[in-house]
């Protein structure tokens, strides 16, 4: 019996307090959707490039002849070292024509098929006389198929447009042979009986080493690529791994970025969803003082009692954690075909292993569970009699601006008042201010990282992600501000109630309570600004992208005026909840 009181109880608190259960939900959605979408990035990013790279058997090093062609005992020294089937002997070189650089590469297409060209239209060479090319990007040119190109006195005839996994990039391939120089072309013909060896693709014979990104095989890259260097002398070669090519690297150092940017942004957006769930939960403790005495008084024990709330916010932390999984692969599907833009990706692996997104819930799940134990235990620790008690008002005294008279006395009554509530009650002052900081400081960076992504060249994943925060910051933003303000109306239903008793007009009541909301908001809009510098430098710094200096002027104006807007908005929402505030309810609850 005792049992069935305590389900139907619970039940009932769910169902009185379902506009904070939605508040939790929605401030969660926000945050899990877009912290664990955006470090999801790399994780993604990692399982399509290695599958790609070992379909297409990728060669995870180049050996070239610095002496124009490698001599016998050269490739009698590679083929001992590596099985014959994982070798690619090749011969290219590079033409400079009229300023424009032209690579010529063998098109071998063997047994093992080494970097294997995707054929994207036309045929491959079926004799020495034609050619096929590689497709063009925002940097490479390209031939039309039937083209006639002239190479080193040589005519040819273009048969197909090709992709080579060695050319993920759409930005500039620097040159091997001319320094300081891009290429202009890149075109593969079958190789001549005649012609030497002076490249030498290499395919690690353990391919299971091989996962993009991962310690384990740069450590293996690393350790060959010096032993190579060794045994053959690196003033006859020069072994260049695939972090040494331009495509894989630069992916791979914007993918770390994102990951970085996921882990800092991880920790702003915790703690302004626990500043949210600890001020709904300290209110919903404060109202429900009186259940809480009467459970203690039949018998529960505070642990019990404590459990009844905290399944209320691991309700509404695992339902937004539930709503936030689409939402949060939909911000990873975004970045991910940002990244389209300047690399020939991969398709967009499947869901597998959401090894972010988990962390993430169970990060976020855990602190909302340790926050609401540790809130709920301050008061549950209290006896019946004590709960039973109505807290006593914040004593009236002078606050800080009252000493300064010719500030003070200048103040109408109005003004006077909305200054007194907002300094008096501290906590709630500290609470609002805290909070708007944190969600303009999110603001801020969001729109700091798109003027230097908008600056810079072939950053299209920064961009991405900038648009992403700037967006998922101010519904952040909005959730908190709205929150806040519901609360604080909330907290004070008898002294709007008092005010509409005494003939204030509604313009005048809601002007009495938004006052407070205005200046709070607008103290933690301006504090947010250093606050925001200070995060922006570091996140700088920590991912080696973009600067104080190349913000823009109007950012620093925009993301306080964001926070301002939705302070105001917020406003608007609640009007009707306060103009439409049952006076007689009102004033029988003592407070």
């Amino acid at each position: 019996m005792v049992m069935k009181a305590f389900g139907k109880t619970t039940f009932r608190l769910f169902k009185k307090h379902l506009v904070r259960l939605i508040t939790i939900i929605a401030i969660v959605t926000v945050s899990i959707g877009v912290v664990s979408g955006i470090g999801e990035v790399e994780n993604r990013i990692k399982l399509a490039i290695t599958d790609y790279y070992k379909e297409q058997n990728v060669s995870d090093f180049i050996i070239k002849s610095k002496r124009g062609a490698f001599s016998a005992e050269e490739l009698e020294k590679i083929s001992q070292k590596f099985s014959t089937d994982k070798l690619l002997f090749s011969f290219g070189y590079e033409l400079d024509t009229d300023g424009e650089i032209t690579r010529v590469c063998s098109l071998n297409l063997n047994e093992a098929d080494i970097n294997k060209p995707k054929l994207l239209s036309g045929r491959f060479p079926q004799s020495e006389s034609e050619i096929a090319v590689e497709r063009a990007t925002d940097k490479l040119k390209s031939y039309e198929i039937g083209e006639t190109v002239t190479l080193n006195g040589v005519s040819y005839t273009v048969c197909g447009s090709v992709l080579s996994p060695l050319y993920i990039n759409k930005i500039e391939e620097p040159s091997f042979v001319f320094e300081s120089r891009n290429l202009s072309y890149v075109v593969y013909s079958l190789p001549s009986a005649i012609q030497p060896v002076n490249d030498v693709y290499v395919a690690l014979t353990d391919r299971t080493e091989f996962r993009a990104l991962s310690k384990s095989y740069k450590n293996l890259t690393a350790r060959v690529k010096s032993e190579l260097e060794t045994e053959l002398h690196t003033e006859n070669v020069s072994v260049l791994s695939l972090f040494e090519n331009t495509g894989f690297y630069s992916l791979i150092s914007y993918a770390e970025k994102v990951q970085l940017i996921g882990i800092v942004f991880v920790v702003f957006f915790l703690l302004v969803t626990m500043l949210v769930v600890y001020s709904n939960m300290s209110r919903l403790f404060d109202e429900e003082r009186g259940q809480i005495a009467c459970m203690k008084t039949l018998g529960y024990t505070d642990f019990a009692i404590t459990n009844r709330y905290s399944l209320f916010v691991l309700t509404g932390t695992l339902l937004g954690g539930l709503i936030a999984l689409p939402i949060g692969l939909g911000v990873t599907y975004i970045i991910y075909a940002a990244f389209n833009m300047q690399y020939a990706m991969p398709p967009f692996p499947g869901i597998s292993a959401l090894v972010y997104y988990v962390i993430t819930l169970t990060i976020i799940t855990i602190s909302m569970l340790l926050l609401t134990f540790f809130t709920g235990l301050k008061i549950v620790r209290n006896k019946p009699v004590e709960l039973l008690k109505h807290k006593a008002p914040t004593p009236g005294k002078k606050v800080i601006i009252e000493k300064i008279g010719f500030i003070w006395n200048k103040l109408s009554f109005k003004y006077k008042s909305t200054l007194r509530n907002v300094l008096l009650f501290k906590s709630r002052f500290f609470m609002t201010v805290i909070s708007v900081i944190g969600s303009t400081v999110l603001v801020f960076a969001g729109l700091g990282l798109l003027d230097c992504a908008a600056t810079m060249a072939n950053a299209t994943s920064i961009l991405a992600i900038a648009v992403i925060l700037i967006i998922f910051s101010a519904l952040l933003c909005a959730l908190v501000i709205y929150n806040l303000t519901n609360i604080n109306i909330s907290e004070r239903n008898r002294e709007i109630a008092t005010l509409m008793v005494l003939g204030y007009r509604d313009r005048e009541i809601t002007g009495y309570i938004f006052r407070e909301i205005y200046i709070m908001s607008f103290i933690g809009a301006i504090l947010g600004i250093p606050f925001g510098y200070g995060f922006m430098q570091f996140v700088f710094n920590l991912i080696n992208f973009g600067s104080i200096a190349e913000i823009n002027w109007w950012t620093w104006l925009l993301a306080p005026a964001v926070t301002m807007f939705f302070a105001f908005i917020s406003t608007l929402m609640l009007r009707r909840k306060i103009i439409k505030t049952d006076m007689n309810s009102s004033l029988k609850t003592l407070e």
